[in-house]
């Protein structure tokens, strides 16, 4: 991974404590802080290294055992450390949603990246052509769901001169969802026309599952979306559109239903070439305390068999700063700190005279956020006092790690043990 070390001094980050002007992030961070000790100025988002490091290692695990390749989305975190450790410990490409988080890819030294979007604006169709041309070795791919995608492409490419054409899936979509091609027919039209193009290389098949409702265990809509997704690549197989390839690749999975990908696209045989099946989970790094442990098949939802459960690695600490009711207690956090679009933090920890205890989420509830402020419903049973500092899960890391551009990655005992950047 490249060097991607900044300068910066350490109070241009929120929450970091700084011993005089201009004295750097990087040095702050050397200093071996403590996160109760050493003057964070609170609220402070954390992630656990443990959980980190347990989460991706599980991921991997979950990967190997099942034949399937891994590309996690970085758009989670847009973080270089995270991506680095991702990719040590296996992960086949890194996936952006857009051509700008792609660039950004390329800057921390990604090689390979999978696009999980459709690229039609000329600007960023001509910056992967360029790149790819620049640099033999790097691949990059992305998708396309009409004709009329496939046309923008290569109308942007008509006064470019790179040798190699761009790789492009065909996305898959569903009725109600966002982008892709609601039929198979369809998809196997745009796939003979971007087959078709001299700019442009057909390598396989996209779907995205993760927007499809599954209640309880009827998971009957996602695995009908995946088996079109295998129709789709069976089709474009049988009309030749693969015959240069090594490989042809599937993918599909984000954080919610990885174990159906495995199960419905890990199954898939007859293709003339070898088929590389990629799931592109991205929240799984750090997990969380709502909406996918409830959701998540490592979590609540449907717990992995001979795979622990994957652990909530981000907390949110802020002080309570005011009781003002008996039954309302104020937190120093809100919606410039926190994700709140999947759910409210849900309270976790309170630190007081010196130590960390659990708190019980039956006592206290967050109802409802201003922007600096995290109102708290207290039970009877609850004693929260001013000047406590309260630990909150957080539902959808990605909407948490946006909000910081650099999270103190901490151990068991809330020593600092590194810093977590995010380039958004």
């Amino acid at each position: 991974m490249a060097d991607v070390s900044v300068s910066e001094p350490s109070w241009a980050y929120k929450g970091w404590p700084h011993r005089a002007q201009g004295t750097s992030l990087d040095a702050v961070v050397a200093e071996e802080l403590n996160l109760f000790a050493d003057d964070f100025l609170f609220p402070v988002a954390t992630i656990s290294v443990d959980a980190l490091d347990h989460n991706i290692s599980t991921m991997a695990t979950f990967c190997e055992h099942n034949g399937v390749s891994l590309a996690p989305h970085a758009k989670t975190t847009m973080s270089p450390e995270i991506i680095a450790r991702q990719i040590a410990s296996g992960s086949w490409a890194i996936t952006a949603a857009t051509a700008s988080q792609a660039r950004t890819f390329r800057q921390f030294g990604v090689g390979r990246i999978l696009i999980a979007h459709e690229v039609v604006d000329p600007a960023a169709v001509r910056w992967i052509a360029n790149e790819l041309d620049r640099f033999p070795d790097v691949e990059i791919m992305c998708l396309v769901d009409s004709i009329a995608a496939v046309d923008a492409m290569n109308k942007a490419l008509v006064d470019v001169q790179g040798q190699r054409p761009i790789d492009v899936l065909v996305e898959l979509g569903h009725l109600n969802g966002r982008s892709g091609c609601r039929s198979v027919d369809e998809a196997v039209q745009v796939g003979q026309h971007a087959a078709a193009s001299s700019r442009l290389r057909l390598v396989g098949v996209e779907g995205y599952e993760g927007m499809i409702p599954a209640v309880d265990d009827d998971h009957s809509g996602v695995d009908e979306f995946l088996h079109r997704v295998r129709e789709t690549a069976e089709r474009l197989d049988a009309l030749s559109l693969f015959d240069e390839l090594d490989e042809i690749v599937l993918t599909a999975g984000g954080s919610t239903f990885p174990d159906r990908v495995v199960m419905v696209l890990g199954e898939v045989d007859g293709l003339s070439k070898p088929s590389r099946v990629v799931i592109r989970s991205g929240c799984y790094v750090t997990h969380d305390s709502g909406m996918y442990e409830d959701g998540g098949p490592f979590g609540r939802r449907a717990p992995m068999l001979n795979y622990p459960p994957l652990q909530a690695a981000m907390t949110v600490w802020s002080y309570v700063v005011s009781r003002p009711e008996p039954d309302l207690a104020i937190l120093g956090f809100g919606k410039r700190d926190a994700s709140f679009d999947a759910g409210y933090p849900t309270p976790l920890f309170v630190r007081r005279n010196g130590g960390v205890e659990p708190l019980d989420d039956n006592t206290v509830e967050v109802f409802s956020l201003n922007d600096q402020h995290a109102y708290v419903r207290v039970g009877l049973d609850a004693d929260l006092a001013v000047g406590d500092v309260v630990g909150c899960g957080i539902s959808h890391p990605c909407t948490t790690f946006d909000k910081w551009r650099a999270i103190p990655l901490i151990n068991a005992d809330y020593d600092v043990v590194g810093a977590i950047r995010t380039f958004f």
